[in-house]
């Protein structure tokens, strides 16, 4: 491993917890403006209902899988890249 690597992975972290709020906001806001046009069928509901029920709260749980995952190997990388630079 490269020490110089360090700073890319710092930058991978923040980018990575960017798109990942962006994700929760627009899960989270975009969407309800258009919830009356969004009258479709999705599993055997309206998606608007379907959203607002169950669909933000899965998704929030998958971004929170994600970011756990990801950030946790780059950190574990990180941790012992600052302990190989230490020494």
């Amino acid at each position: 491993m490269k020490p110089s690597r360090a700073p890319v992975l710092r930058q991978r972290i923040r980018h990575t917890t960017w798109i990942l709020l962006a994700i929760w906001a627009l899960v989270s806001f975009a969407w309800v403006p258009f919830a009356n046009d969004l009258n479709f069928t999705f599993f055997h509901w309206t998606f608007n209902f379907w959203m607002a029920a169950q669909g933000s709260v899965l998704t929030f749980l998958v971004l929170t899988i994600v970011n756990a995952v990801l950030i946790n190997r780059w950190e574990k990388e990180l941790a012992q890249l600052e302990d190989a630079s230490a020494d």
